[in-house]
C-alpha cells in the first residue's frame, strides 16, 4: 500500500511544482491586464450617472430603462 502512495505523492508534488511555474511566467502581460483594468474600474467609479427620484438609470448602450438597484440593464445585460 505504502508502495502506491508514495509516487502518487511525489506526481503530485511534481504537478504542483508545475504548476507553480507556469503561472510565474505570465506576470509581465497580466501586470498590464490589471492595470487596464483598475484604470477602468476608477473612471466608472467616478463617472457621474444621472439618476431620478424612482432609482431607475437610462442604459447607455441601448437606451433602456433598468433598475439602479440591479446594476445591469435588463434588455443588453450591459452596466448601467
Amino acid at each position: 500500500m505504502l508502495t502506491e502512495v508514495v509516487p502518487l505523492l511525489i506526481g503530485l508534488a511534481m504537478l504542483g511544482g508545475l504548476a507553480m511555474l507556469a503561472s510565474s511566467m505570465g506576470g509581465r502581460e497580466d501586470h498590464r491586464t490589471r492595470s487596464r483594468w483598475d484604470t477602468r474600474f476608477d473612471y466608472e467609479a467616478r463617472e457621474l450617472r444621472r439618476t431620478d427620484a424612482t432609482g431607475v438609470l437610462t442604459c447607455r448602450k441601448c437606451g433602456s430603462s433598468g433598475s439602479e438597484r440591479a446594476g445591469v440593464c435588463p434588455r443588453c445585460r450591459a452596466m448601467l
